[in-house]
């Protein structure tokens, strides 16, 4: 077809190459083939050529050959009107995408091969072949319309190079389409499922047009967090033993202090000055709730308020009467432990960014405070009392609950890497200085309480003030999808010194037993928070 349009324009062409050489006029002056004739024939030759090119484009590209493409290199097009106008995008652009196909395109732009111009050159502009993820599965055909390697991003999540990348380019390898690498190889190895596939994980490549000059920002920010906190305070790790000093079988872990909760996470941004924005995050909302109890068939078990029966030791050498009656010698002991975490922020960032744009950082400072509330309760139950009567089972209650409230001025920063347009990975800390409010209530009910060891109970209500620090550190990273979405997850850690914990003290459990008086030390510990974000930005 090629060989046939260029015989009819060399025709063409050599006709009026003659005419114009004989220079012979008529009788009446006139020349023989006028002026229009040598412009019919220049606009026939040029829209031929133009024919011709589309032609074996199309040709090329059904049969799975590479399109060789047209050279245009002696047609002076843009004389011709063969250029976009002003304003108006070219054929095949996005902006043109569902709009009326134009005549007009910008010169060498319908070539048809990938090495003088098309995608894998990177003359295509953002949006052509790659910006449309799902062509390969909805037209087979496209990928091999720009040759090599599945062409114009086809198929490039399946992999490329060794065996596959020769089955894709045609080669010996290749037993389709005389070796030339049809689209049946470029398809391998999965062929149209595999297109689709391919054309389906392109959707999650990420939203590269900010470039990596894209300054850190979001509006809302949404995520789930999960967290596992620390036991601490006054009370040991060990609960309970089996016999006087014996194998523990009651501990603090066995009431879940190491399971992961969930709770959110929310922050929302306002722009305040350039490079600077007001952020305000909550975060919180973690429960944690467990159990753990240890029974015995005979009453052997020993308590750590006596440290398991050595305080007050047995009477006398093999007497049954090591610790106290209400909470040694039991068939049973648990414990309940409770806790919250609330936690809310207001700062002022200031963002920059590093030349080059590969890095940007941010500093920042506000106000924040913390609500950790933290409560256990611990019982034992016993055999008949010492009675003669026999009348009821000897027992021990204690519940403790705190409340610490902290609030203070804080200051933090973040770094990040620009990894990829639209994809970062950084870290961040904060710290700050807090005053600790603390409410605490202790409420104990016992066997032997009462007046003449009968049953009874005492409760007490206190508080304390405390000064304290509160650090935590954030590594995170940042996945965005589009310009208003992105996915972001971290591992986070919290600490905060002088913490109250709910538990009573050995110390203050045996001068109950011992007095009938309820007095408190403040033992503070450490708090602890650690595990990891999910959830998702927003970008008007």
């Amino acid at each position: 077809m090629h060989r046939m349009i260029r015989n009819m324009v060399t025709r063409l062409t050599t006709i009026t190459n003659e005419a114009r050489l004989s220079g012979r006029t008529t009788s009446k002056g006139q020349p023989v083939l006028r002026r229009g004739g040598n412009l019919f024939g220049k606009s026939l030759a040029i829209a031929a050529s133009l024919l011709a090119g589309n032609l074996l484009c199309s040709d090329a590209s059904a049969q799975g050959y590479p399109g060789q493409g047209v050279s245009f290199a002696n047609y002076d097009l843009a004389a011709s009107g063969f250029v976009t106008p002003a304003g108006m995008p070219p054929v095949g652009s996005p902006q043109m995408m569902g709009m009326m196909a134009s005549p007009v395109v910008p010169v060498g732009y319908s070539d048809c091969g990938c090495a003088t111009g098309g995608c894998d050159s990177g003359m295509c502009p953002s949006g052509g072949c790659d910006g449309l993820p799902m062509q390969a599965c909805m037209d087979r055909m496209v990928c091999g319309t720009c040759g090599g390697g599945g062409g114009c991003g086809c198929n490039s999540f399946l992999g490329g190079g060794g065996i596959l990348g020769k089955l894709r380019n045609g080669g010996s390898a290749c037993l389709f389409c005389r070796g030339s690498g049809c689209t049946a190889c470029r398809e391998l190895p999965f062929g149209y499922a595999g297109s689709c596939l391919a054309a389906a994980i392109g959707f999650l490549r990420p939203y590269e047009e900010a470039s990596l000059c894209n300054q850190r920002w979001y509006d809302l920010s949404a995520e789930a967090l999960v967290l596992k906190r620390n036991l601490g305070g006054a009370v040991p790790d060990v609960i309970t033993t089996s016999g006087v000093s014996g194998t523990p079988v009651l501990t603090l872990g066995d009431v879940g202090s190491d399971d992961l909760e969930a709770g959110v996470r929310l922050s929302a941004a306002m722009i305040w000055g350039v490079g600077g924005n007001i952020e305000a995050t909550y975060m919180g909302g973690n429960e944690w709730s467990g159990t753990g109890s240890a029974t015995s068939a005979t009453p052997n078990l020993y308590s750590f308020i006596s440290d398991f029966g050595t305080n007050p030791p047995a009477s006398a050498l093999g007497a049954n009467d090591a610790g106290f009656d209400d909470t040694d010698r039991s068939l049973s002991q648990s414990l309940v432990a409770n806790s919250a975490f609330h936690s809310a922020e207001i700062n002022y960032r200031r963002r920059t960014m590093f030349p080059y744009c590969r890095f940007q950082s941010s500093w920042l400072f506000g106000l924040r405070y913390i609500r950790y509330n933290d409560s256990l309760r611990y019982s034992t139950l016993g055999d008949n009392t010492n009675t003669g009567a026999n009348n009821g089972l000897r027992f021990f209650n204690s519940e403790t609950s705190s409340r610490n409230s902290l609030f203070g001025p804080q200051a933090g920063f973040d770094f990040w890497w620009n990894t990829y347009p639209g994809v970062s990975i950084g870290f961040g800390a904060k710290g700050a200085w807090m005053q600790n409010e603390v409410d605490r209530s202790t409420r104990i009910t016992a066997n032997s309480l009462g007046f003449g060891a009968t049953p009874g109970g005492a409760s007490l209500n206190d508080g304390d003030q405390d000064s304290t620090v509160m650090a935590d550190f954030e590594l995170k990273a940042v996945y965005r999808f589009s310009h208003s979405l992105a996915f972001r997850s971290s591992y986070y850690v919290m600490t905060v010194q002088d913490v109250i914990f709910g538990g009573l003290d050995g110390a203050s459990a045996r001068s109950i037993l011992q007095n009938s008086t309820l007095s408190r030390p403040f033992v503070y510990d450490d708090l602890v928070l650690q595990g990891f974000t999910l959830g998702a930005e927003y970008t008007w």
